[in-house]
């Protein structure tokens, strides 16, 4: 069982099935947008074989913003036939967990609720609670891959202990054509403590819209006063 069908849960769980493991990907919310800025780096597109139709945006240009707004522009640093692909989260992983599926992953859109561990039997099944539309359900498997984000009920289950993780804050914006043109193959970065105190603040340009967003590790109580910068 791979619980989480984000890039990392779905890329196993293509390889499993792929090898002829009997996989089961659970993914809570299929449709959902994650608030995530979707930059991947050029090499990715070739090593998890992506097609360029996956990719919103192909971005040539990147600003970056001081606190003092001097700015720096990093576009000579990628050579003519090297980009950034910008891609929209909901498209990329259901891009992803389709492809698991065409391998023979069994898809379950479905809340898992608990993960229990073998007790006596060290080689003995977990045992995968979820819900789908409702219905409380369970599976015993041989591994569990944890793929289930900040809030993993599986690193939870296996009691991994603490870890450090970010809060991000992203909107989408709609912008006149003309303006979008500007973000064509541009992407800005804003450094500040006004917008994090360990992170940035970005506008990365998307097929119709630019997203733009803010994270934190250290201040994750200051997320609402980021937002507002």
């Amino acid at each position: 069982a791979v619980i989480g069908g984000g890039p990392a849960g779905s890329s196993a769980a293509e390889a499993l099935a792929s090898g002829g493991v009997e996989t089961f990907l659970f993914e809570r919310s299929p449709s959902g947008a994650k608030p995530c800025g979707g930059a991947i780096p050029l090499c990715m597109l070739d090593e998890f074989d992506i097609p360029r139709g996956v990719v919103d945006r192909e971005v040539r240009r990147v600003r970056i913003i001081s606190p003092s707004n001097l700015t720096v522009d990093f576009d000579k640093a990628l050579r003519s036939d090297e980009f950034i692909a910008m891609t929209r989260r909901e498209i990329l992983d259901s891009f992803l967990r389709a492809r698991a599926g065409d391998s023979g992953t069994h898809m379950i859109s479905g809340l898992v609720t608990q993960l229990e561990l073998p007790e006596s039997d060290p080689n003995g099944p977990y045992v995968v609670h979820y819900v789908v539309a409702g219905e409380r359900k369970s599976l015993a498997v041989d591994v569990v891959i944890g793929a289930d984000g900040v809030h993993s009920k599986v690193a939870k289950a296996i009691k991994a202990g603490n870890y450090e993780y970010a809060i991000a804050f992203q909107e989408r914006i709609r912008l006149p054509d003309e303006k979008m043109e500007y973000y064509r193959d541009l992407a800005e970065m804003y450094l500040g403590d006004d917008l994090s105190a360990d992170f940035y603040g970005w506008v990365f340009p998307k097929c119709d819209h630019v997203a733009v967003g803010t994270g934190t590790i250290r201040a994750k109580s200051d997320i609402k006063k980021y937002q507002m910068g």
